[in-house]
C-alpha cells in the first residue's frame, strides 16, 4: 500500500514537472527537431487549377516561390503538431489549451522582436502588401498571411484533417451529390427584376481585391491527378461522384487539391491548419496592381501611366487559353483578370481611368513619375471603396444591415471611426463561402449591344470561361458593346438553382477538364474546416434549426431536398445553407451572407488606416474629399468607353425610376483640387509629431 501511494505521487509529481515546464521544452524541441527531417516538395499556384504558360514575367514567378516557401513552412508546421501530439500523449485540445506548451513553442520557435513600423508611421501611401496598415499588428490585412476566422475551424482530427464526418458520425454526402440534389434545378433561374449583370461583374471585381487563395499543385508546375497518377498524395481531396451522374456517366472522381496550409500565429503558437490568402485584405484596388512592390513596379508604364498594349487595353503576359490566333492574354495586378470576358473588361475600364488621372495629375501639379504613380494609385483606391460602399453594397444587402454595420458613407466632411484593434484580414468564411454568392449569378451567355442597346451578338458563358477574346478583339473596340449588354441584360437572382438541363453551369478549365463549381465550393469548405450552417446562424444570432422543418429562411422544396440528402440538420454545409437562403426584400442574399457580408465590410472599413474618408496624411484634403465623392461607376464607364447614355443607378436595370441619361450630365471629379492641395498632403499635427514638435 505504501509503495501505491508513493508510485502515485511520483507519477503525480512527473506530470507536475511536465506541466510546470521541466519536461516540456524537450517534447517541444524533440518535435521541432523531427519535423525538418520530412522531405520536402513544392506548392504553389492558385484557386483554379492554372499553371504557368510560359510567358509570364518573372515576378510571376517569384510569386510562385513566395507561395511555395509558405507551403513548405505550413507543412514543416504541420508535421510538427502532429510530431507534439505523439510526443506528448495528449490531444490537440490539450496542447492548445496549455499555456506552458504554448509558451515553451513561442519561446523556442519565434523571434520576440516586433516588427517595426516606423517609416509607415506617417506616410502618405500604404504599403503595397498591406504592412504595417495597422501599426500594433503590422500583418493585419497584409497579403500572404493566413486567412482570419470568426469561429474555429471544426478539422475531423481537431486540426488539419477536412471535415467529412456529420453530426451521427457517418460521412458527410458528396459534393457533387449536394448539387445534383440541392443546388439542381429543373427550371433556369429567374432573373432579377431589377438589377443587371454589370452587378455581378463588380461582385466578381471586389472580390479579386480582396481574396484569392492558393492550392496545391505538382512538382512540374501543372494541377495534381488526384483522380488518377497522384491518387496517393495527402493533399488530393477528390469529389466522389455518385453512380449514374448523367453530366459525368463514365467518371468516379472529380479531381481537387487542398488549399496549401500557412503556420498558425504565424507558427508561434499551437494552433489548427489555417490557409493563405495571398492578396492583401484592404480595398485598394489590387486586382489592378499586384499586392506587392514587385507587381507595382512591373504594371508602372511612364510618367505615373500604367502600361498598356494596342487599344489602350491591358498588356499581354498572363495566363489564359486563346480561341484565335492574334488573341492574347492580359496581364494585370490579379491573374485571373481572363477568368471572364466581363471581368476582363472591367479591368480595362479602371486601367483606363488610371491612366487618365495619372496623365491629368502630371500637367497639374509637374511632380515626378514615381509620384504621380503613388497619387493615382491611392486616388484609385479610394474610388473603389466610393464605388463599393456607395452604390455596390447597397444593391446586395439591406438597408437594416448597413445601418447597424455603419456601412453607410458620408455625404460631406471626415469620418473618423477607424479602430485599430478591429482586424480587417478577410476572414476564410467569407472567402470561401459567402463571397462565392456570385456564382449563383453566372450568366448562361454574354454578348454585344449596339449604341441603340441592340444585341448584336451573343455567347456562350461555357465558351469564353477563361478566354479573354471578347475583350481583346480588334484591340478592345468592342469593349463598350460589352458593357452596354451588361448594363442591359438582367441579372440572375441569388437561389439554389444553380443549373439544369438548359443552361450548362459546369465549367472547362484550362486543360479542358470539365469541373463542377458548386461542387468545388463546397469541398473547399471543408478542406478549410468551415462549421457547419446552423453554427454560422447561431453565430449571426438567426434563429438555429433543431430539425429540418424548422429552417426558417428556405423554401419547403429546397427543405425537402436538403433533407434527402443530409443525415442531420446539423450537417449543411455553409455554403449550401447561405445560397439556398430566401434573400430578404432589398438584399440579393439571404440573411446568413448578409450578416457575414455585412461584418467583413465593417472590418474593412474599421480596421484601415488609410480608409479613404479618414482625416490626416492617410487621407485626403476636404477639398480632394469632396471631388472623390461625385465619382460613380456610371460616369467611369462613360469617360472611359466613350459611352453616349447610361443609366445613373449603375447596378440596377433602367425603368421610370432609373433612366437612362446622357453621359455629360454626370459629374465629374475635379483633379485642380490636387494642384490647390500638392501632394504629399500633410497633416500639420502628424508633422510636428513626426519630428518631436507636437506631442
Amino acid at each position: 500500500m505504501v509503495f501505491m501511494h508513493i508510485f502515485l505521487l511520483f507519477a503525480y509529481l512527473s506530470n507536475f514537472y511536465v506541466e510546470c515546464g521541466v519536461e516540456v521544452d524537450d517534447v517541444i524541441a524533440d518535435a521541432i527537431q523531427d519535423t525538418y527531417r520530412d522531405p520536402q516538395r513544392k506548392f504553389g499556384e492558385g484557386d483554379g487549377n492554372i499553371p504557368d504558360t510560359g510567358n509570364s514575367f518573372a515576378f510571376l514567378q517569384k510569386q510562385k516561390e513566395d507561395e511555395d516557401r509558405i507551403a513548405r513552412a505550413g507543412y514543416k508546421y504541420m508535421s510538427m503538431i502532429k510530431n507534439l501530439i505523439q510526443r506528448s500523449g495528449k490531444t490537440f485540445r490539450d496542447l492548445e489549451s496549455s499555456d506552458e506548451y504554448q509558451r515553451s513553442l513561442r519561446a523556442q520557435l519565434c523571434d520576440t522582436v516586433p516588427t517595426s513600423c516606423k517609416k509607415y508611421k506617417n506616410s502618405r501611401y500604404r504599403s503595397a502588401d498591406g504592412l504595417c496598415n495597422n501599426l500594433r499588428n503590422p500583418t493585419w490585412g497584409m497579403a500572404l498571411q493566413a486567412h482570419a476566422r470568426y469561429l474555429k475551424p471544426i478539422y475531423d482530427d481537431e486540426y488539419t484533417s477536412p471535415r467529412q464526418r456529420g453530426r451521427n458520425g457517418g460521412t458527410l454526402p458528396s459534393p457533387r451529390e449536394i448539387s445534383n440534389k440541392v443546388l439542381a434545378g429543373d427550371m433556369l433561374t429567374p432573373p432579377d427584376s431589377k438589377r443587371n449583370l454589370m452587378l455581378f461583374t463588380f461582385g466578381q471585381f471586389i472580390d479579386h481585391d480582396l481574396t484569392f487563395t492558393p492550392i496545391v499543385i505538382g512538382e512540374n508546375g501543372s494541377p495534381l491527378d488526384c483522380c488518377g497518377v497522384d491518387a496517393s498524395d495527402s493533399e488530393c481531396y477528390v469529389i466522389e461522384i455518385p453512380t449514374g451522374d448523367a453530366r459525368f456517366p463514365s467518371r468516379t472522381c472529380m479531381d481537387f487539391s487542398r488549399s496549401i496550409p500557412t503556420p498558425h500565429d504565424e507558427g508561434c503558437s499551437i494552433g489548427p491548419r489555417q490557409q493563405v490568402n495571398r492578396l492583401s485584405s484592404f480595398i485598394d484596388a489590387g486586382m489592378l496592381y499586384g499586392d506587392s512592390k514587385r507587381f507595382n513596379e512591373n504594371l508602372n508604364g511612364h510618367v505615373g501611366t500604367m502600361r498598356t498594349s494596342s487599344g489602350d487595353i491591358l498588356p499581354p503576359g498572363g495566363a489564359c487559353q486563346t480561341s484565335q490566333t492574334e488573341d492574347f492574354c492580359q496581364l494585370a495586378g490579379d491573374e485571373r483578370s481572363n477568368e471572364f470576358p466581363s471581368l476582363g473588361g472591367l479591368h480595362v475600364v479602371f486601367l483606363r481611368l488610371h491612366n487618365i488621372i495619372a496623365n491629368k495629375l502630371r500637367q497639374l501639379t509637374g511632380q515626378s513619375s514615381q509620384d504621380v504613380f503613388l497619387e493615382t494609385k491611392k486616388i484609385m483606391g479610394a474610388i473603389m471603396q466610393q464605388v463599393t460602399y456607395g452604390e455596390y453594397l447597397p444593391a446586395i444587402l439591406g438597408k437594416d444591415t448597413r445601418k447597424k454595420m455603419s456601412l453607410n458613407l458620408r455625404q460631406k466632411g471626415y469620418w473618423n471611426k477607424y479602430d485599430p484593434k478591429v482586424n480587417p484580414t478577410v476572414k476564410n468564411v467569407i472567402a470561401t463561402a459567402a463571397l462565392r454568392y456570385g456564382h449563383s449569378q453566372i450568366p448562361p451567355e454574354l454578348g454585344y449591344m449596339t449604341r441603340m442597346f441592340a444585341t448584336s451578338r451573343v455567347f456562350k458563358s461555357e465558351d469564353v470561361f477563361m478566354d479573354p477574346h471578347i475583350v481583346v478583339t480588334q484591340q478592345g473596340q468592342n469593349i463598350p458593346d460589352l458593357a452596354r449588354f451588361l448594363l442591359a441584360t438582367p441579372s440572375r437572382k441569388i437561389d439554389r438553382q444553380i443549373e439544369n438541363a438548359a443552361r450548362n453551369e459546369l465549367f472547362r478549365d484550362i486543360n479542358g477538364v470539365t469541373f463542377d463549381l458548386m461542387s468545388f465550393n463546397i469541398q473547399r469548405g471543408r478542406d478549410h474546416g468551415l462549421p457547419a450552417y446552423n453554427e454560422w446562424r447561431k453565430w449571426c444570432k438567426l434563429p438555429v434549426a433543431n430539425t429540418f422543418s424548422e429552417l426558417q429562411d428556405h423554401n419547403s422544396d429546397t427543405i425537402a431536398r436538403l433533407q434527402n440528402v443530409y443525415d442531420h440538420v446539423d450537417d449543411i454545409d455553409v455554403f449550401v445553407g447561405g445560397i439556398s437562403e430566401i434573400p430578404r426584400a432589398d438584399a440579393v442574399v439571404g440573411p446568413l451572407f448578409e450578416c457575414l457580408l455585412g461584418w467583413q465590410f465593417r472590418d474593412l472599413r474599421f480596421g484601415d488606416r488609410y480608409w479613404y474618408e479618414k482625416r490626416g496624411i492617410e487621407g485626403f484634403s476636404r477639398g480632394q474629399l469632396r471631388e472623390i465623392r461625385k465619382m460613380t461607376l456610371s460616369k467611369i464607364l462613360c469617360e472611359t468607353l466613350n459611352l453616349d447614355t447610361i443609366q445613373e443607378e449603375v447596378f440596377n436595370l433602367v425603368g421610370s425610376k432609373n433612366p437612362r441619361v446622357k453621359c455629360s450630365s454626370l459629374p465629374l471629379m475635379d483633379l485642380s483640387e490636387w494642384k490647390k492641395s500638392p501632394f504629399p498632403f500633410i497633416h500639420w499635427r502628424k508633422f510636428l509629431s513626426s519630428v518631436g514638435l507636437y506631442n
